[in-house]
Parts: C-alpha cells; sequence; structure tokens
C-alpha cells in the first residue's frame, strides 16, 4: 500500500513538473537563480532592438514590457486601422462573378478529338445562347462529312434547348460529341468571364 501511494505521488509531482515546463511556469528555485539588479537578463534583447514575442503562459498588460526587455511601439498612422505586420485592407472590393452571360459572340477552344478539329462559336442575345457556329469539324474522311452532318445540327440544337454544354453525345459521332461539349463550354466561360 506504501509503495503504491509513493509511486502515485511520484508520477502526480512528475505531471505537474512536466505541465509546468511546457507551459512556461518557473519554480521558486528558478526565481533564485534571476540576475541581479543591473546585469542583463539571460536572453533580454539588446538595447534599440525590438522586444521578442512574449512566451506561451507569460502574460503582460497592454503597453508594458517584461523586466530586461525593450517595448517598442508604433504609432498608427492616421487613417490606418491595421496592426504592424498584419497585411492591408483592400480598397476596392472584388469583382463578384458574372450570373449571366456577357451578349457578344464568344470562340470556343480548338479541341482536337480523333480525325481532326472541333471548334466552334457562341453568340449571346439578352443573355442566352442565341447561335451556335461550328468554326471547324473532322473533314479529312468522307465518313467523317457523314457523321458531322448529321450529328452536328443535332448537338446545336440540344445545346440551344440546354443553355449549356451539358447535353448527350449524338450516337455514332462519340468523338465529336464530345469535342463540340468541351469546345462550348470554353465559349460559354468567356461570355461569363467578359
Amino acid at each position: 500500500m506504501r509503495r503504491a501511494m509513493i509511486a502515485l505521488m511520484g508520477t502526480a509531482a512528475g505531471t505537474i513538473l512536466l505541465v509546468g515546463a511546457k507551459a512556461g511556469f518557473s519554480s521558486p528555485s528558478d526565481q533564485a537563480m534571476q540576475p541581479a539588479a543591473g546585469e542583463p537578463k539571460p536572453g533580454a534583447v539588446p538595447s534599440g532592438s525590438v522586444a521578442a514575442p512574449p512566451q506561451p503562459g507569460a502574460s503582460a498588460a497592454p503597453g508594458s514590457a517584461a523586466p530586461g526587455t525593450i517595448a517598442t511601439t508604433t504609432a498608427a498612422a492616421p487613417g490606418k486601422t491595421t496592426a504592424p505586420g498584419q497585411p492591408k485592407p483592400t480598397t476596392a472590393a472584388p469583382k463578384p462573378p458574372r450570373t449571366t452571360m456577357k451578349d457578344g459572340t464568344f470562340k470556343g477552344n480548338a479541341v482536337y478529338v480523333d480525325y481532326g478539329n472541333v471548334e466552334l462559336s457562341i453568340v449571346v442575345s439578352g443573355g442566352k445562347i442565341t447561335d451556335i457556329k461550328v468554326l471547324d469539324s473532322p473533314s479529312d474522311h468522307s465518313r467523317s462529312v457523314q457523321i458531322n452532318n448529321s450529328a452536328l445540327p443535332k448537338l446545336k440544337s440540344e445545346a440551344l434547348a440546354a443553355q449549356s454544354a451539358d447535353i448527350d453525345s449524338v450516337s455514332g459521332a462519340t468523338y465529336t460529341s464530345s469535342g463540340y461539349k468541351l469546345s462550348l463550354q470554353s465559349a460559354i466561360d468567356r461570355a461569363y468571364q467578359a
């Protein structure tokens, strides 16, 4: 019983010392090791230097410095509200993103797909897509021309109805459909960013 009690007290004392060391508390024996008056304190900031930041657990009244350190103050310039070292506030608020497309003609990216490029432009009027023009499509092979003659009008019709690039692919024209959607989305993005 006595051994258990001694072990428990030893553990408690060790825990208190560790917590105290971690928190920056000092014991009476630490205070006895303080330098005499007039001697520089170990770790003190030399004359003319900025005081070091306070240690965890230490507190000081506003505008006061710890003993042995030199406090420096910075007078705030008229109209300034930020603390030293803080970023200055911007004077202009950032532009909010557009919620509608700007009127005009916007060219999409040229997107390479198997058999060639797909490139579109859109015409926006009243914040809506009113026309989609195909600037380039796969045309090196007669089969590509045949597929595109069938698929491109269907893709245009779907895109105008959806007012977005979130449209279904045309069966048998998978490559052209994917390029069409990517080029259309880049044109729509430009219309919103304009």
